[in-house]
């Protein structure tokens, strides 16, 4: 693999970004803010498009549907579902914060908090819910439709068409009891594009309060539940894996935040667990997205000298906030 390239300046949006992904045809990037608006720029000109307003707290996910419809949760349990800029629906899926959304063809599905996964339709009528008991950190559909969850403490739940379990995979280095605190959690699910191999990535915790851990990215073969391989990162000081997406030819990308500010971006190429590219120079690296035509990547960090805590005194007294530059990369 040769490694990827910067083009051009980053965009900087004008506060702190969670989640970025491309619109299926290509032609425009989404970025979910920590101030309830949903960003959009041109692909790849990034001229500004229309900003989404329809959320009361952070809009923590988006995902968008196969028509080109757009999806975007929020903290306060919110979905949203937005064509030709419009609000085509919006429902209070879950109490508090909406931690992850999947699309099938006919089908949405969320998780949260709560402990809940549920089922929509493409109207946003519920079709099924199944409560866990557990916060419930990410989810994907299969290539053949069938939906995986992952938790707190390292389960992996594979649910059938009602979301009953059909069994769970157990990864228990993603989670850690420190005190009384549970941390960690398997924060990103994928699919290779065979359907084969499931990835699950979030971080191996070594302690709770400040949370120091190893970014933690495991193979596994979902028929066997086996796993493949597994990549950890070098110190307790690099963090989450916040974000994980497949290539069309089975290649990944991953990002990670870290304390303080050690995110990386980097690439894999299964079954290889050494990664083939890794940049430290965005720290805290929460997003990263695939153009649809493969040779395009996007990357949200935190902008350089932040405080950590998303405010820092000005000069003149202010608090400014932290801000997310999006860069983007070409990639061969």
């Amino acid at each position: 693999m040769k490694p990827p390239k910067e083009r051009g300046k980053p965009i900087v949006p004008p506060c702190q970004v969670i989640r970025i992904r491309f619109s299926p045809d290509g032609k425009e990037l989404a970025a979910a803010c920590v101030d309830g608006v949903v960003r959009r720029w041109s692909v790849p000109d990034a001229k500004p498009l229309t900003e989404l307003k329809g959320h009361d707290g952070w809009v923590t996910t988006l995902s968008y549907s196969p028509n080109g419809d757009l999806l975007s949760a929020d903290s306060w349990g919110k979905l949203v579902r937005w064509s030709n800029e419009k609000v085509r629906w919006s429902i209070a899926a879950h109490d508090g914060w909406l931690r992850a959304v999947a699309i099938a063809k006919d089908r949405i599905a969320t998780c949260g908090r709560d402990g809940y996964v549920r089922e929509w339709t493409a109207d946003g009528k519920k079709l099924h819910e199944a409560q866990f008991g557990v916060d419930l950190y990410s989810l994907v559909y299969s290539p053949d439709g069938v939906l995986i969850v992952g938790d707190l403490f390292g389960q992996i739940r594979v649910l059938d068409s009602h979301l009953k379990m059909l069994r769970k995979l157990e990864q228990k280095e993603f989670h850690l009891l420190d005190r009384i605190q549970d941390v960690g959690g398997v924060r990103c699910l994928a699919f290779s594009p065979d359907g084969k191999t499931i990835y699950a990535a979030g971080c191996q915790p070594k302690t709770g309060g400040f949370v120091q851990a190893f970014p933690l990215l495991v193979a596994l073969d979902f028929a066997t539940g086996k796993t493949l391989w597994s990549w950890k990162g070098a110190n307790d000081n690099e963090g989450i894996v916040h974000d994980l997406r497949v290539f069309a030819d089975g290649r990944l990308a991953a990002v990670t935040s870290g304390q303080p500010g050690q995110g990386k971006f980097l690439l894999f190429e299964p079954p290889t667990a050494t990664p083939a590219f890794v940049s430290t120079k965005m720290p805290n690296c929460h997003s990263v997205d695939i153009h649809p035509d493969g040779k395009q990547i996007a990357t949200s960090a935190t902008n350089a000298n932040s405080s950590g805590n998303g405010r820092v005194k000005g000069k003149a007294g202010e608090y400014p906030e932290n801000s997310s530059p999006i860069q983007y990369w070409d990639i061969e």
